[in-house]
C-alpha cells in the first residue's frame, strides 16, 4: 500500500472544519467542503484554502456535484434524534404508527448526505451524529441507518465515542457510523485516555491508558482576562510552563487569537466569583437564584480546573454560562478560544465571523483530535486514488 499517496476527502456540513482538520493531520488531503454557513465558509476558506481545498459554499438539498475521492465524511443535523425529538418519538411509539423515524422532513439532510455518498461511491464513510438515536424504539433509528446504506452497498456499523478517551479534554459522546463497500470488517479507534475517577476500561492500568486530560492542560497558559477584555491578536505569555497539550496547540502559531472575553453583568459576575468550581446555579442560596430551578437546574455551571470541561455545544453562541471560568477572579465565561482549546482546535486554527458565530461554529465542530485517531484508524485500509476531483454541476 502506498502511503505517499494522500487519501482524498470530501467533508459535507463541514464547517467549522473539525472533521477535516482531523483527517488532515491523520494525513489526508481535503480535497472540498460543502457547506451553507457563510461565516462556517469563511473559517474553512482561511484555514484550508492554502492547501488548495475547493471550499463550496452551497446548500447540500440542491447541491449537484460529480467527482471521485476516497473518503467522505460529516454530521448532517438530524433534529428528530435529538431531546427536541423525543415528543414525536413518544406520540408516534404511543399511536403504533410504525412510520421509518428516519424519514421524518426534519432529517432530509441526512438523505442528502446518503445521497452524495451513493453518488461518489468512496472507500469509506464517516457520519457523526448525537448519541440519542440509540434509545429512541430500542435502536431502530440506529437500524434503519445502517439498512439505508447497506442498500447503496455500504456495510456499515456504529459506535458511541466519547471525545475525552482520545485526549479531547472534554466529555463528549457522539455516535459516529463508519461504512465501507470493500468488503471490510469496519475499524473504530482504541481508547488512549481513561477517567482515573473510575475503574480503567478494559482492565488496563495507568501503564497503557492515559489520564484524562483536564481544563487545566489546556487552557491555564492563556492571558487571564476580566469580562470584555481581549483582542484578535495578542501575545502569549512567554516563560511559563506549559503541559505537553499547550505546547502541541502553540505549535504554529505566532499570536494568541480569538482570545475575547464576553461582557457580563455585575449580578452574574458576582454569582461567577460566589460559586465553586464544579457547582451549578442550584447551589446557590435561592435568593441568589436569578433563573427558576426547577426549570434552569443547568443554566450556569462553573467548570473545574481538575476536570474535563462539560460538552461545548453551540448553545454557547447565547450567553455561555454553562461554561464559567474556574479561576475566581476572572469571572466570567470561556472565550471562543478557550472553547477552541477545551474542542482540540490548535491555536493557529482562526475562526472567523462576530463573536457569537465563533461560539456557533467550535460548539458544532466534531473534536479534531477524535476525528484525527478515526482518520489513522482508516488509513491502513484505504488505497488512495490517483487523481481524484471534485466538480459543481
Amino acid at each position: 500500500m502506498d502511503f505517499d499517496i494522500k487519501p482524498s476527502v470530501l467533508d459535507l456540513f463541514a464547517a467549522p472544519g473539525g472533521m477535516s482538520q482531523g483527517f488532515k493531520e491523520a494525513g489526508y488531503q481535503i480535497l472540498g467542503a460543502v457547506d451553507n454557513d457563510r461565516w462556517g465558509c469563511e473559517t474553512l476558506r482561511y484555514n484550508f484554502g492554502k492547501d488548495g481545498t475547493k471550499i463550496f459554499f452551497e446548500d447540500i438539498e440542491t447541491l449537484e456535484i460529480d467527482g471521485k475521492v476516497d473518503v467522505i465524511i460529516g454530521g448532517p443535523p438530524c433534529q428528530s434524534f435529538s431531546r427536541v425529538g423525543s415528543p414525536k418519538i413518544q406520540h408516534l411509539t404511543k399511536n403504533n404508527i410504525r412510520e421509518r423515524l428516519i424519514d421524518d422532513t426534519r432529517n432530509n439532510l441526512y438523505h442528502h448526505f446518503i445521497r452524495i455518498v451513493s453518488l461518489l461511491k468512496p472507500q469509506f464513510y464517516v457520519m457523526e451524529n448525537v448519541p440519542g438515536m440509540l434509545s429512541f424504539q430500542n435502536g431502530q433509528i440506529k437500524n434503519q441507518v445502517i439498512e439505508d446504506f447497506h442498500i447503496i452497498g455500504y456495510k456499515s456499523d456504529m459506535q458511541i465515542l466519547n471525545a475525552a478517551d482520545f485526549g479531547v479534554p472534554q466529555i463528549r459522546k457522539r455516535a459516529f457510523f463508519i461504512g465501507n463497500r470493500v468488503c471490510l470488517e469496519n475499524p473504530f479507534p482504541k481508547e488512549t485516555h481513561y477517567n482515573p475517577r473510575r475503574a480503567p476500561k478494559n482492565n488496563k492500568g495507568q501503564n497503557e491508558l492515559k489520564s484524562y486530560l483536564t481544563i487545566f492542560d489546556a487552557i491555564s497558559d492563556l492571558p487571564p482576562l476580566e469580562p470584555g477584555q481581549g483582542t484578535d491578536s495578542m501575545e502569549y505569555i512567554q516563560n511559563i510552563s506549559l503541559t505537553e497539550y499547550q505546547s502541541w496547540a502553540r505549535a504554529g502559531a505566532l499570536k494568541l487569537q480569538n482570545h475575547i472575553a464576553r461582557k457580563h453583568s455585575q449580578r452574574d459576575r458576582n454569582i461567577f466569583a460566589t460559586l465553586e468550581p464544579g457547582q451549578k446555579m442550584t447551589d446557590l442560596p435561592y435568593s441568589l437564584r436569578p433563573y427558576r430551578s426547577d426549570i434552569f437546574q443547568d443554566k450556569i455551571k462553573k467548570q473545574s480546573w481538575d476536570r474535563p470541561s462539560s460538552a461545548i455545544l453551540a448553545h454557547m453562541q447565547k450567553d455561555g454560562l454553562m461554561y464559567v471560568h474556574p479561576d475566581q477572579k476572572q469571572a466570567r465565561s470561556f472565550t471562543p478560544r478557550e472553547a477552541a482549546r477545551l474542542q482540540s482546535f490548535p491555536d493557529k486554527y482562526v475562526f472567523k465571523g462576530p463573536m457569537t458565530q465563533q461560539f456557533k461554529q467550535i460548539g458544532n465542530a466534531v473534536p479534531p483530535l477524535i476525528a484525527r485517531h478515526i482518520a489513522q484508524t482508516l488509513r491502513r485500509f484505504i488505497i488512495p486514488l490517483n487523481k481524484p476531483y471534485l466538480e459543481i454541476k
